[in-house]
């Protein structure tokens, strides 16, 4: 049964285990120490970033990775920082590149999205999708052992407070920003931010028919307003606020140059065969232009 909650307190009713030690050299390559005890797994800028939080009383989760293997390499550098269990997986999209593999932390886990979560995993869902992993390799298809899909058994509306051990997260709905439900997660007394995908590092995104750039932008606006240290993307490597002010002249530009072209009468297609943006070409992800312009007609001619 999903329940759904606006603040969830949890005292550090576990057993202190010792402090974590591990860095992130002693992890897995692609592993990031952000402080202590908060971990990111982002060895590129394609492969889905996934990060976990050591509290006294438990973890918390971040994503549940990019594919099984990566989500067993989490679970094992989970292991070597702490005995705790993982208490919440807290998902910030619901693409399966970031949702695929909860069957491997939960249970114990419980897993947290916003409102419309569940209802998106499954529209989403591919049948195929763990058929068509398993034959890329043995040990992809060692690394399925026990799939099924799991969708959020808790989700919330607008904001959520989690209160575990010494550590507080608030949760943020972000409305038309990338999938069905995207969740920011921020960390106020580490200033550490978790942005989803609403920005990705230095890529293009590939923005679905529901993404409102406004809405995108109101976003960055809202995540830059907390002042992070840190900002944890949903694609990429730990970088800082630069992130959404690069996205922010991004999307301006594009509005800007679709809706002058719009104004001349050119037409949709048109546009996306003359529209040039020579000042990203050394962003990732070139062959989703197409569908950043269809984003940015559907704003500039409502």
């Amino acid at each position: 049964m999903k329940r759904r909650f606006g603040t969830l307190s949890l005292v550090a009713i576990a057993f202190f285990l010792g402090t974590p030690t591990a860095g992130a050299q002693e992890l897995a390559p692609g592993f990031h120490k952000i402080k202590d005890g908060i971990y990111t797994f982002a060895p590129d800028q394609a492969t889905t970033t996934c990060s976990f939080v050591v509290t006294e009383a438990g973890v918390v989760m971040i994503d549940s990775c990019n594919s099984p293997l990566d989500s067993r390499r989490m679970a094992a550098a989970i292991k070597k920082v702490t005995d705790k269990p993982v208490m919440f997986l807290i998902d910030t999209e619901t693409h399966s590149d970031h949702t695929g593999n909860h069957f491997i932390f939960s249970p114990p886990a419980m897993v947290i999205n916003a409102e419309g979560a569940a209802a998106g995993m499954r529209k989403e869902y591919n049948p195929k999708r763990a058929e068509t992993l398993a034959a890329q390799s043995p040990e992809m298809r060692g690394a399925l052992e026990g799939f099924r899909m799991i969708t959020p058994q808790i989700e919330y509306k607008d904001k959520m407070t989690i209160n575990l051990g010494e550590r507080t997260f608030e949760l943020i709905y972000l409305k038309n920003v990338h999938s069905f439900a995207d969740t920011a997660v921020w960390m106020p007394k580490e200033r550490v931010l978790f942005a989803s995908s609403a920005a990705n590092v230095r890529t293009f995104i590939n923005l679905r028919p529901t993404v409102v750039l406004p809405d995108v932008i109101a976003s960055y606006k809202l995540m830059k307003s907390l002042n992070p240290e840190v900002v944890i993307a949903g694609h990429g490597q730990p970088t800082t606020t630069i992130i959404f002010d690069e996205y922010e002249g991004f999307y301006n530009l594009l509005m800007k140059r679709v809706g002058e072209m719009a104004a001349q009468g050119k037409s949709l297609d048109e546009v996306k065969k003359e529209l040039k943006m020579p000042e990203y070409t050394d962003w990732r992800g070139q062959d989703r232009l197409g569908v950043n312009v269809d984003a940015a007609w559907k704003s500039v001619k409502k």
